[in-house]
């Protein structure tokens, strides 16, 4: 596929890092139809050529500040390492370019409290990469609470799962990264997304420290937790990294539940649904080198490649950040930073509590 050049009215992309997320976001900027100029950089030279080649990349560079403030690039996507997140997010602000960061918006929150306030003191639109919210059974959650039929919710109960190998994969690139910053962090952009009304004013959390995470590398295996709302709501959360690494899931289960005055929903996200079992190995597409005879088709969180093109809500999230550029609009399902930042606090204060054991209070 050639993409086309120097579109009138097109958007110039940055995409910052070239690994498996990066990679992907490319991919689909490279296939947009507006985006007239795309750029791409990674620390590792060879990666940056990589995908350079295979996304027919107008530029490619080994360091991020020379792609980000360029004056052909509109909107820029962070996906480097979770804790090199900040630097070329800020330098794009600080450049008056809306950015999209993967999640976590960034590890610590004295970084998150700088990005805000700059892209207050630039008018920068900042956005959170929180690619489930684009998945159909969560829009769908979101919309029939907006319809009410759930009513005022009282509590929610919500899980998600990873796999070993996708879990040393994440905190062997970034070591102070937590289950809670990386992975629950979909749970809490999902339950504040639901209930933009209230806030968690406590959580108490516990972690287990007897598995082969914590023994590796001194995080959690795990990590369960209850947090208490300014309006009496309850929500009980739970995340485990303790899934061997051939579990069929290629990256995570999860389950959400919403139970209200008027109604309940269950969504039971664990991909049991379609199997495929195979004498040949399956490799993991976010871990390569983990491979499975069983696979849960359907389980790849951002979504699938089939006949050469991308499907599912990387590919939407992607679209609509891009197309939110080029309107220069507000999407309605994006992550702001704002929203962003919220989870981090949230994440922040559940690792607190779990490694004090006792009750954390959260100020908003």
């Amino acid at each position: 596929m050639t993409r086309s050049r120097y579109i009138e009215g097109g958007v110039g992309v940055a995409v910052v890092g070239a690994g498996t997320i990066g990679s992907l976001r490319a991919e689909i900027a490279h296939r947009h139809p507006s985006v007239n100029f795309l750029a791409v950089a990674d620390i590792d030279e060879a990666k940056a050529k990589r995908l350079g080649e295979s996304c027919q990349a107008d530029l490619v560079a080994t360091d991020a500040m020379d792609i980000v403030t360029r004056d052909d690039v509109d909107a820029v996507i962070i996906a480097s390492t979770e804790n090199a997140h900040y630097e070329p997010a800020m330098a794009a602000v600080q450049a008056r370019k809306p950015v999209l960061i993967e999640k976590p918006f960034t590890i610590e929150l004295d970084e998150a409290h700088k990005l805000m306030a700059a892209a207050e003191e630039y008018g920068v639109r900042i956005y959170t990469g929180f690619t489930q919210r684009f998945r159909r059974r969560y829009l769908a959650i979101k919309e029939h609470m907006l319809k009410g039929y759930v009513g005022d919710v009282t509590s929610v109960k919500a899980t998600i799962y990873l796999a070993e190998s996708v879990a040393q994969s994440v905190i062997s690139r970034a070591n102070s990264t937590t289950p809670s910053v990386n992975t629950m962090t979909y749970l809490f952009d999902l339950l504040n997304w639901y209930l933009p009304d209230r806030r968690p004013t406590t959580v108490y959390a516990a972690g287990s420290t007897k598995g082969k995470i914590y023994e590796q590398y001194g995080t959690v295996d795990s990590t369960w937790c209850v947090l208490t709302y300014d309006d009496g709501t309850v929500a009980n959360l739970g995340v485990s990294w303790e899934l061997p690494e051939f579990w069929p899931a290629y990256v995570a289960s999860m389950d959400f539940e919403v139970f209200g005055r008027d109604g309940t929903i269950s969504v039971k996200d664990d991909h049991r649904d379609v199997l495929m079992a195979s004498h040949k190995s399956i490799p993991s597409p976010y871990v390569p080198r983990a491979t499975m005879n069983v696979a849960m088709l359907g389980s790849y969180m951002p979504g699938d490649w089939a006949l050469g093109e991308h499907f599912g809500a990387m590919q939407e999230e992607t679209h609509a950040f891009i197309n939110a550029v080029g309107q220069n609009r507000q999407d309605p399902i994006l992550a702001t930073g704002q929203e962003g930042f919220d989870v981090l606090k949230i994440s922040r204060a559940v690792d607190e509590s779990a490694k004090i054991r006792k009750v954390v209070t959260l100020e908003w």
